[in-house]
């Protein structure tokens, strides 16, 4: 198990290799994350659970889980699948430490590049993103619905030196 500690807040975000957490738990937290609920069903964070190419880190605070990162990680390739941070305990730095340790944690596994995407109107996630090394690529015309908006496609990748 990997962990990286956040010391301002007595947070910590860990990378399990088997996570214990339940879809509920990951619905719940994405529920009171996103301005418009969860994007995914239970069912749906059931299925990537089940997943083995996927996994998910967690940022805690004491036991309750604020802040979470989904990904799937194959031949040194990464996505972002989910990204969430409580509104309770937004514009903390967590979601911060969370991309931060994602991106430490997924290179330590061997990716060399990851993509993601985003809503286009959130400004404050892909300011985040750019800060972190992440880029504009593409954008998918009405990729999300509720409401329908297009995504901004993201792409990082690692800097190998030699």
């Amino acid at each position: 198990m990997s962990q990286y500690n956040c010391i301002k807040e007595k947070i910590d975000i860990t990378f399990p290799e088997n996570i214990n957490i339940t879809s509920q738990e990951l619905y719940d937290t994405a529920e009171n994350s996103y301005p418009n609920g969860s994007p995914w069903s239970i069912e749906s964070f059931q299925t990537d659970l089940e997943t083995p190419l996927a996994g998910y880190g967690l940022a805690r605070r004491d036991k309750e889980i604020i802040g979470f990162i989904g990904y799937r990680h194959f031949l040194g390739e990464a996505e972002i699948t989910n990204f969430g941070v409580h509104q309770n305990y937004k514009q903390q730095g967590i979601g911060t430490d969370l991309m931060l340790a994602s991106l430490a944690y997924l290179k330590e596994q061997g990716m060399r590049q990851l993509f993601l995407e985003v809503r286009s109107s959130n400004q404050a996630a892909r300011s985040l993103y750019k800060k972190n090394g992440l880029t504009e690529v593409d954008i998918r015309k009405k990729y999300y619905c509720n409401p329908v908006e297009d995504a901004i496609v993201m792409q990082y990748i690692e800097q190998i030196e030699g």
